[in-house]
Parts: C-alpha cells; sequence; structure tokens
C-alpha cells in the first residue's frame, strides 16, 4: 500500500479550498454576464431617448418636453457609466479570484 505523508483531512482541506474557489469564479462569472446584460439594456434605452428627443425636436415639442427629454437622456448616460463601472469591478474580483 503507498500511503500519503499528508493525511487525510489536508486532502479533504484542499478540496473544500478548490470547491469554494470554483464557486466564487463561477459567482463573478453570472455577475459579469448580468453587468453585460444591463450595459446592453442601458445602451437600448439611451438610444430610445435620443430618438424620442430627435422627434420631439422635429415636431416642435414643448420647451418643458425637451428638457425633460434631455434629463432621461443625462441620467441614461450616468446610469451607464455606473453599470460599465461596476462590470470593470467584477471583471477585476474575477481576476483575482481565479488566481
Amino acid at each position: 500500500m503507498i500511503g500519503s505523508a499528508a493525511p487525510a483531512q489536508a486532502d479533504s482541506d484542499w478540496w473544500h479550498r478548490w470547491w469554494g474557489h470554483d464557486r466564487e469564479v463561477r459567482h463573478d462569472r453570472r455577475e459579469i454576464q448580468d453587468d453585460k446584460n444591463e450595459i446592453r439594456d442601458d445602451r437600448k434605452e439611451l438610444g430610445q431617448d435620443r430618438r424620442e428627443l430627435r422627434q420631439d425636436l422635429r415636431n416642435g415639442a414643448s420647451r418643458g418636453e425637451i428638457e425633460h427629454d434631455r434629463r432621461e437622456l443625462v441620467n441614461d448616460r450616468d446610469e451607464l457609466r455606473r453599470d460599465q463601472l461596476e462590470l470593470k469591478r467584477d471583471q477585476r474580483e474575477l481576476r483575482r479570484d481565479r488566481r
């Protein structure tokens, strides 16, 4: 019989560390995919709001309506920036967890 120099508990500890590491990586990948979906939705919303603003400008909408559309664009851009930063943080976390 060939014996191991390390006790059985060491094998178990290694397994639990590896399994936990694998779960963290999978969780990070899911977060990244969710972030990418949010960014895609943000871009779609930004495009719709831009079209709405152009249409309102062409149709001679009231000053209040145009100002409302511009505020929506600013909010959409801010949300997109926040989601992009969150994606970068999650990507850094994934790289860190892969080590």
